[in-house]
């Protein structure tokens, strides 16, 4: 029996569509640090023990008290590298928080302190 084009197109696309083992591990690696809930916030202290933090939005360039508008990072290094550029040598107020975005909700796990090179 003679094949439709359809069919031959997706018989071509299903051979085409074979991945090495190193292309299924990384791509569950990708999987895997997308279902990842953690992410990282910068934010500055205004008053001692954190009791007003702002929060960084770098796509506005501002600082805002709401942690819902916060810039989240998926790792610390590029957050550090956000960081290492705001201060450039002038500022070493700024932190680094860890938070969870689990249930669509933003919840800070551990504030701590940045460890950037112009502290």
């Amino acid at each position: 029996m003679l094949k439709s084009k359809r069919q031959r197109d997706e018989a071509e696309l299903e051979d085409n569509l074979e991945l090495s083992p190193e292309q299924i591990r990384e791509l569950k690696r990708r999987v895997k640090d997308l279902e990842d809930p953690v992410r990282y916030v910068i934010h500055s202290d205004l008053l001692p023990a954190g009791r007003w933090r702002l929060f960084l939005n770098v796509s506005d360039d501002t600082w805002c008290d709401d942690i819902n508008t916060a810039t989240l990072f998926k790792g610390p290094r590029y957050a550090l590298a956000v960081i290492h550029e705001y201060c450039e040598g002038k500022r070493d107020n700024l932190f680094l928080a860890k938070i969870t975005t689990k249930n669509n909700r933003l919840k800070v796990l551990k504030y701590r302190w940045s460890e950037h090179p112009t502290g």
